[in-house]
């Protein structure tokens, strides 16, 4: 008996046809850590490293106050962890930064999303309605506002979350340059520096 063979409709796909959306941790007291997390999954997603499960505790740490609460915190835990971070073929980098916001939003945008930073900025000058006493960061990278949506450059909020018909992930605001400059222009930077 013969079998007849029947054209496949199987379409081969392609890394750019599989889209995730990485959630954003919400934290008004680790905000420089909640962002640090989700960029650094958003940065290893890119890069066809990311492994959903294998790393969350190592990134949950930067949820916590001793090593999310502040550029120095997330600074110090990312030089604790980058040897762990490249034994699982992270090949994930940071550096401080003093750096106008426009030129460090140009930067990730040539970076494709191979690049993202945290910017400590004033929570009321992005928040003006607020009354919450926030120590406020933000992540800038290239993602998804919408999971059908093109991706762009973005800003990742961690606080106030997603309450109140506010969001985690917008177009950055025109606001954002006075929010950082009343922060020294700050910043961390990460990149990602090869394949694993």
């Amino acid at each position: 008996m013969t079998r007849r063979s029947e054209p496949d409709d199987v379409i081969l796909q392609r890394p750019e046809d599989v889209q995730i959306i990485l959630p954003v941790f919400h934290s008004a007291s680790c905000c420089a850590g909640a962002v640090s997390s989700f960029l650094l999954r958003r940065i290893a997603y890119r890069a066809g490293s990311y492994a959903p499960g294998l790393q969350e505790n190592l990134f949950h740490e930067l949820v916590t106050y001793g090593a999310g609460s502040s550029l120095d915190a997330v600074n110090e835990w990312f030089a604790t962890r980058k040897s762990a971070l490249h034994e699982l073929g992270y090949l994930i980098h940071s550096r401080r930064a003093t750096e106008r916001t426009p030129a460090i939003l140009d930067w990730i945008k040539e970076g494709k999303g191979f690049r993202g930073a945290v910017l400590p900025t004033d929570y009321h000058r992005l928040h003006r309605q607020s009354a919450d006493a926030v120590s406020h960061a933000v992540g800038l990278t290239v993602d998804r506002i919408e999971a059908s949506s093109s991706e762009e450059l973005v800003m990742i909020d961690p606080w106030p979350g997603t309450g109140n018909g506010t969001r985690d992930r917008t177009q950055i605001p025109a606001t954002l340059e006075a929010a950082h400059r009343s922060c020294n222009y700050q910043a961390i930077i990460f990149f990602w520096s090869g394949w694993s």
